[in-house]
């Protein structure tokens, strides 16, 4: 089977839309318990922070769409490459923090 280049490209666009909702559900859920990995001062309020970290996370989802989308009506390969592989590393250091906050024994997130 041999696929053409469009071809290709349309299909990295979906899969990064795929791994782009993926990553920002799993980074909404995980805010809470990556507050727990951070050492805490009296003066710090929680429940803010962890606003922050999803507003954070929101700013780092808008940025990941416009760059598939430049990428893909640019029709530049290697634009999505590079969207693709931070992504994906994004969503390893997701699981990372999962998997450390779930060694120190805190809640399953």
């Amino acid at each position: 089977m041999n696929l053409s280049p469009e071809t290709m490209l349309l299909t990295a666009f979906s899969l990064n839309i795929a791994l782009i909702l993926l990553d920002a559900s799993l980074g909404y859920h995980l805010a809470p318990h990556l507050l727990r990995l951070t050492p805490q001062n009296e003066d710090s309020d929680p429940a803010a922070v962890v606003r922050s970290i999803r507003r954070m996370l929101t700013g780092v989802v808008i940025l990941y769409m416009f760059f598939n989308c430049l990428a893909y009506f640019r029709q530049d390969n290697a634009l999505m490459a590079i969207v693709s592989v931070l992504i994906l590393l994004d969503l390893g250091g997701q699981l990372y923090v999962r998997y450390r906050v779930r060694r120190q024994g805190g809640d399953t997130p």
